[in-house]
């Protein structure tokens, strides 16, 4: 594991440093300033601080003032907490009531997110730390009914509506097919039986999300057949967060906090990989003292594109919590498995030192979803747990026909692994070696002029990328893909028919959110997009109504979170490229149900395998302690 070192120094980070050691009561000769543009630096780069220990004795980054190499690292705190910008954890320097710069050990943090992220990890303890309920015997009878397999042996998904039961937050982790959601339904209806007057809120990160977590538990609800134990008590539409606390974007601050709380008594997060520390902050200050927070992700998938990495962070901590045995529970937990379930205590191992936050994350192991595919369950297995080899022999094995590695296809009349061509070239021959595995599927799409059978069509295949920008990125590959609709005598230009379109920004009043993805077709000879609603039926907007958006014939697997196609071409930079990483091979993989090829070299499979970054932080080690200690970077 490795934490990325910051890709640029970009101009606001080096005014941030200008500002801080101007304001500096001693600048120390350059280190104020080489330390604020590092922790700007990092924070950009997702990191919540900087492991000073990693960068003692070694060069900073480019400043404007030459080159300067950092002391080493007991000199490094002694210097920077006599600056009079940095403070020690509760110890402001030199009179200043607030530092922009926090030194917590060897961690030096922005002061809002060394704020954010001590609130967090306090209010995390606080409710897991939380006693069961009394009366939890009352919901043995529909326990049973809802997971019948669980007086019989281990049922993880009873585990987790378990923990759920006797705590105020249950983190409940697990890829893909593992049934997050499915026991998210079953415990409304455990929770609803218990008291039907529930407020019940759903959210997630983007507004596509959310629409697919309600769409999810209403499915769920549907197949469990629990519509009489949820009637009108299962939300209808889900919220982004930044909806769910009303964020007001004229001052970023939001409409709940601590001093107004959410009227709710449970909310379900989903996606929750996708949420940064200061959202998460945020989410448990708007919480009431007695509400209950469930919250649904893979810690394995790609993380926040802002600061922090919390559902990480949390997922670490609860193994440390587990001491010798990191994957058990308590005995508690245990006891109360048995009594709901009828089952025995015994089938968990209870590990005596467990603590709180160890039982109330709970890891789903099973995936029900790619039982007819193995191909691709064992290549999601061997990335998510960085079997470079492991993942190679899958993709090579010809028995696995739902997964293949193909490498990038050469031009026409030169040698395979030559550079790629730019949009500007002959590439026709080129875009029909990258579809290739798609074009039964783009055909059907091509061929459905119905606006309701073009958006099944399309949502049947994906073209993802790991790079936004050149050749192999969304923007490349979507003039490819143009090109080669030119070239069989379809009109791209504007708003042509069969243009697939992603939006990018949420417009709640249009129904719309980041993430949704549209099908352009004329209606009487006028250009309308249209998207496909929860209810089965299409609505229709002229392209002047839509807010920020994009062609997607390519998309990158950071943007196809959260969403599942049958079939998948996850495309691979010729070149290494530091962003192409274990964790989001597994999420491009993921993606898929039917199968999956990827467009690239061995080698650059194998270093993405081998490269996961985990992002700096302190909270792994503030819950791991149970109080605010300082402790390493992680």
């Amino acid at each position: 594991m490795t934490i990325a070192p910051p890709a640029a120094v970009a101009p606001i980070h080096t005014a941030f440093a200008r500002f801080v050691s101007r304001t500096a009561a001693s600048p120390q000769n350059g280190l104020v300033y080489h330390s604020a543009l590092l922790a700007s630096a990092e924070r950009a780069e997702g990191n919540s601080c900087v492991d000073l220990s990693v960068h003692a004795t070694r060069p900073a980054l480019p400043g404007d003032d030459g080159e300067f190499v950092f002391p080493p690292l007991p000199e490094w705190q002694t210097r920077l907490l006599a600056s009079g910008v940095c403070a020690a954890p509760d110890q402001p320097a030199h009179g200043y009531a607030v530092t922009p710069l926090v030194l917590d050990g060897p961690r030096l943090y922005l002061r809002r997110y060394f704020d954010a992220e001590r609130r967090l990890a306090a209010a995390i303890q606080a409710r897991v730390s939380t006693p069961p309920p009394a009366h939890l015997a009352a919901s043995a009878p529909l326990f049973r009914t809802l997971f019948p397999q669980a007086s019989a042996g281990l049922d993880w998904q009873a585990v987790a509506a378990v923990a759920a039961l006797r705590s105020l937050l249950v983190v409940v982790t697990g890829g893909p097919g593992t049934g997050k959601t499915t026991v998210a339904a079953r415990l409304l209806a455990l929770l609803l039986d218990r008291d039907p007057t529930l407020d019940v809120a759903v959210a997630a990160p983007t507004g596509r999300a959310a629409a697919r977590l309600t769409e999810a538990i209403g499915a769920a609800v549907q197949r469990e057949r629990l519509s009489s134990l949820v009637e009108g008590q299962l939300p209808t539409t889900g919220n982004t967060l930044h909806r769910l606390l009303g964020y007001r974007p004229w001052d970023e601050r939001f409409v709940h906090h601590a001093g107004n709380p959410m009227p709710h008594d449970v909310v379900i997060v989903d996606e929750a990989s996708m949420v940064d520390v200061l959202m998460m902050d945020a989410l448990f200050a708007a919480l009431r003292p007695s509400a209950r927070l469930i919250v649904l992700g893979d810690p394995d998938q790609l993380a926040s594109v802002d600061t922090g990495y919390v559902l990480g962070d949390v997922a670490r901590a609860a193994r440390e919590a587990g001491g010798a045995h990191p994957d058990r529970h308590g005995p508690s937990l245990a006891a109360d498995y048995a009594m709901l379930s009828g089952g025995d205590a015994a089938w968990f191992e209870g590990n005596a030192h467990a603590g709180a936050l160890r039982d109330a994350v709970v890891r789903l192991r099973v995936s029900y979803r790619f039982g007819a595919r193995p191909g691709i369950g064992r290549l999601a297995s061997a990335t998510q747990e960085g079997q470079a080899d492991d993942v190679l022999a899958v993709l090579a094995n010809a028995a696995h026909a739902d997964v293949a590695l193909d490498p990038w296809p050469a031009p026409a009349g030169t040698a395979q692994g030559g550079t790629v061509p730019r949009a500007s070239a002959p590439t026709v021959h080129m875009a029909q070696l990258l579809l290739h595995p798609l074009l039964p599927h783009v055909e059907a799409y091509l061929a459905a002029h119905d606006p309701a059978r073009a958006l099944a069509a399309l949502a049947r295949f994906r073209l993802l990328c790991a790079l936004r920008e050149g050749d192999t990125g969304v923007s490349g590959l979507n003039s490819l893909v143009e090109q080669w609709l030119e070239a069989r005598g379809l009109v791209t230009g504007g708003w042509y028919d069969h243009r697939p379109v992603l939006i990018t920004a949420n417009d709640a009043g249009l129904r719309l959110f980041n993430g949704d993805v549209g099908v352009t077709l004329s209606v009487n000879g006028v250009p309308m997009v249209h998207f496909p609603q929860p209810d089965g039926t299409v609505r229709s907007l002229p392209p002047s109504r839509l807010p920020a958006h994009e062609t997607a014939w390519a998309m990158t697997v950071h943007k196809s979170q959260g969403s599942e196609f049958d079939h998948v071409r996850l495309v691979l930079p010729v070149t290494d490229n530091r962003l192409v990483t274990r964790e989001l091979l597994y999420t491009g993989i993921t993606r898929a149900k039917e199968s999956v090829s990827i467009v690239g070299s061995a080698d650059l499979v194998r270093l993405a395998v081998q490269r996961s970054v985990v992002r700096a932080s302190g909270l792994t080690a503030r819950l791991a302690t149970g109080h605010d200690q300082p402790g390493d970077a992680r």
